[in-house]
């Protein structure tokens, strides 16, 4: 597997949706897509519990052959783009993944292992059905990032309070 065109293969997907997003946003807002936190939810989703079918689904929409590959990618992604190389003076990116997913779904503890371990993910399982239980899972997650600048910066401004 060649992983750099791998990688322009998904940067011609993302290319594609950043056209479907930008043409359907007033020409008066601005618009913030990110294909490296995109890539990485898709590959979450492939690598997760929805089976063959969705995996399959995921791998001809992102023109990929295995989910070996997405892996590959992702990994090489987060080694550049999620790297802290503020030491030489490069940019500081910080994102969060996360997953939630119905409790009373029954999952495989190889997918908590996969999400937490190889994708660095918050992984919670959470109660859809109570409004309460909800957003008090909400809030936990929130608290728990409040670290990130990117975060603060947001708060500071007014947004994110019904994140």
């Amino acid at each position: 597997m060649d992983v750099r065109e791998a990688i322009k293969k998904q940067t011609d997907v993302a290319m594609i949706l950043f056209g479907h997003v930008l043409s359907s946003t007033p020409k008066d807002s601005n618009v913030i897509f990110s294909p490296a936190s995109i890539n990485s939810a898709i590959t979450m989703l492939a690598a997760g519990p929805g089976g063959d079918l969705v995996a399959g689904k995921i791998l001809s929409f992102l023109r990929s052959s295995s989910i070996d590959e997405l892996k590959a990618i992702f990994r090489e992604l987060s080694s550049v783009v999620y790297a802290d190389s503020s030491a030489s003076g490069g940019p500081k990116i910080k994102a969060v993944n996360g997953l939630w997913i119905e409790k009373s779904l029954p999952t495989d503890p190889k997918f908590k292992d996969l999400f937490e371990n190889f994708f660095k993910a918050v992984y919670v399982p959470v109660d859809f059905r109570s409004k309460v239980n909800f957003h008090f899972n909400l809030a936990f997650f929130r608290k728990k990032k409040r670290k990130s600048r990117v975060w603060q910066n947001i708060t500071k401004l007014g947004f994110g309070r019904n994140i």
